[in-house]
């Protein structure tokens, strides 16, 4: 049985997709199989980060699911090496607003038979669907960054994540804003009243990051000397043990 994750964020654009390539790179490092589901339903990132155009999304296996079938998962996924694959977001937002709840279980039943870990992309609103979704997770791994908006909305946050699953580990993200120091780490502490369990420093933030982007590129899987890989190896770890 396959290991079930998702990160999640008190706001947008606090590196969550980065972060889920690169967890998902150390894995295949360790050898193990995961597969990305990107239910950012209206603006998920994965597919373009990887450099890959779907013809098939999670809306396809959806629409399949609902007919009373239950979808090959692999006719859905689309391989970005030995060790990883995912399943890309739906192509727009009339799609989107499809998604069938049911058919995210499907995909984690079929899930649990081919792959390792299953790492679930989402966007920041803690709606109906995502808490669906949280709620079915073995391990909710929340990003949060130094930022008094994020650090706001993930106390609320993680007030309801804590009722319905205790297994969250909150990683402060330097990496973002990365020239920023409005709050000490003792002040967030105290905002989110809860510790820290892993921090992403600064030393991860790429300039060129863009040019990644156009070439597919997994910083973690092209080395291993990043300044943070022994934190990404903790975080894979814990998902696998």
């Amino acid at each position: 049985m396959s290991r079930v994750a998702s990160v999640f964020s008190g706001k947008g654009g606090v590196g969550k997709t980065t972060f889920i390539l690169n967890l998902a790179g150390t894995l295949s490092n360790l050898k193990k199989k995961v597969l990305i589901v990107d239910t950012d339903l209206y603006n998920g990132g994965v597919a373009i980060s990887l450099n890959k155009t779907p013809k098939k999304t999670i809306f396809n296996y959806s629409e399949e699911f609902k007919k009373k079938k239950i979808p090959d998962l692999m006719e859905y996924v689309i391989k970005y090496n030995e060790y990883i694959s995912f399943i890309a977001s739906p192509k727009c937002i009339k799609e989107a607003d499809q998604i069938d709840f049911l058919a995210i279980e499907s995909i984690i039943a079929e899930g649990n038979l081919l792959f390792d870990v299953i790492l679930f992309d989402t966007n920041h609103v803690y709606n109906k669907f995502n808490e669906f979704l949280l709620k079915r997770m073995n391990k909710i791994l929340y990003l949060v960054t130094n930022d008094s908006l994020d650090l706001k909305n993930s106390k609320n946050n993680l007030d309801m994540l804590w009722k319905d699953n205790k297994n969250v580990d909150v990683i402060m993200n330097y990496s973002i804003h990365f020239n920023r120091e409005y709050f000490i780490l003792y002040d967030i502490k105290n905002i989110l009243q809860c510790n820290i369990d892993y921090t992403i420093s600064n030393r991860f933030h790429n300039e060129n990051i863009d040019n990644l982007t156009v070439k597919g590129e997994i910083l973690t899987i092209h080395t291993q000397k990043l300044y943070d890989y022994k934190t990404f190896n903790l975080i894979a770890n814990s998902l696998i043990k």
